[in-house]
């Protein structure tokens, strides 16, 4: 188990520093009635009950990674659109990490919301050309 969570660490951190150079833009989220880092949300973690969840996402040029960290549970990615949705879910054992493909969507500002039990993070993301 201790194996499992240190390569969910060291992959985290290498996603991180990956997603955060030129390639790719920071998604700004906030929690419905605050903002990701101020929420008092619970979670069931082993190490610290009162850990807040921490959600981040990037916009890389065909997809959207998403990063969520000190949460246990399902978490519902979606990606709407004037048109079309994108949704995805994620298991998350305390650290969980998905890319969302963007391929085919057209070119406008999409919102993406994301669920965790009753918390609810959306941000902004805006598709420049079609498929990218």
């Amino acid at each position: 188990m201790k194996k499992t969570m240190w390569a969910y660490f060291i992959m985290a951190v290498c996603s991180t520093l990956l997603f955060s150079s030129e390639l790719s833009d920071r998604i700004n989220l906030s929690r419905l009635g605050g903002t990701t880092r101020g929420a008092s949300e619970s979670t069931q973690s082993y190490d610290n009950p009162a850990m807040e969840p921490v959600v981040e996402a990037y916009n890389l040029q065909n997809a959207v990674s998403i990063s969520v960290q000190n949460y246990r549970g399902s978490a519902l990615v979606e990606i709407i659109g004037p048109r079309e949705v994108r949704q995805s879910f994620i298991e998350v054992y305390d650290m969980g990490f998905d890319m969302v493909d963007l391929s085919g969507l057209r070119a406008g500002n999409y919102t993406i919301r994301i669920t965790l039990g009753s918390a609810v993070y959306t941000g902004t993301l805006k598709i420049a050309t079609y498929g990218r």
